[in-house]
């Protein structure tokens, strides 16, 4: 007979290296002779969402939870999975029973877990942004930064979708955040370039697409953006000059008169 224990451990071994097909093999071996334990269990729904299985996954973390209502990482697990499924009813369940549990427990939240919320909750921002829910995405974004206030990228996401809603200015401020803790984020600088050009101050957008590419050479978007600063300058002065030339032909009409 195989000895479980060590079953169990090469197959973690396998698991936290990210080779899951051999780390599925020892855990399955595992589950068979006993099926409760709940850690591999919770293993097994990873490996199984990693691989499009995901009637296979959600059977894993809900057997982890039967084995152990507790077990926060396996509730986690789920909530994203059902989240990434669409079936953001049950997800908003699950997660209202971990923040619950927080509140109860009265005890930090624990890094990897800290992390895992906030992507969680961009995550819900990101759809609520593409259906156009601006102030919902904001929200969502929000929570996910006061459990995280270093995310740059949720950071800077929450100043797109402050522009979106019509609120530059707040915008504005959002993006110069990011930038003052990291001034070469290029996703900061085209969106902030981006959010310049909106309120109508191409000088300023040119200024902070240029650092962009010079902090992302050939970076696409800003090398689009700058051809379209140029393209607006040059009509610009076009229309400038246009309007120059008429007001000297009538001023000159004027006297002749």
């Amino acid at each position: 007979m195989e000895n479980i224990k060590e079953l169990i451990s090469t197959g973690k071994q396998y698991f936290e290296s990210r080779q899951y097909r051999k780390a599925e093999e020892y855990l399955r071996r595992a589950i068979e002779l006993n099926p409760g334990f709940a850690d591999v269990l919770n293993m097994l729904g990873v490996i199984a969402h990693s691989e499009g299985k995901f009637a296979s996954s959600i059977d894993c973390f809900q057997k982890a939870l039967e084995q152990n209502p507790n077990y926060t990482e396996a509730m986690l697990n789920l909530t994203v999975l059902y989240n990434d499924l669409g079936q953001y009813a049950e997800a908003r369940r699950l997660y209202e029973r971990l923040k619950g549990r927080a509140v109860k427990g009265g005890s930090k939240i624990e890094p990897v877990l800290r992390g895992k919320l906030s992507n969680l909750h961009a995550d819900i921002g990101d759809i609520y942004r593409s259906i156009g829910l601006f102030d919902m995405a904001t929200d969502e974004y929000r929570k996910a930064l006061s459990l995280n206030p270093n995310y740059f990228d949720i950071r800077t996401k929450l100043g797109q979708a402050l522009r979106e809603s019509g609120r530059l200015k707040d915008a504005v401020s959002e993006l110069k955040s990011v930038l003052k803790a990291n001034g070469k984020y290029s996703p900061a600088l085209l969106q902030l370039g981006v959010t310049h050009y909106a309120m109508g101050n191409t000088v300023d957008a040119r200024k902070s697409w240029q650092k962009a590419l010079d902090s992302s050479p050939k970076n696409p978007y800003a090398e689009m953006y700058l051809r379209l600063c140029k393209a607006t300058e040059r009509i610009s002065k076009k229309v400038e000059t246009k309007i120059k030339t008429e007001t000297r032909t009538r001023v000159k009409k004027s006297k002749k008169r």
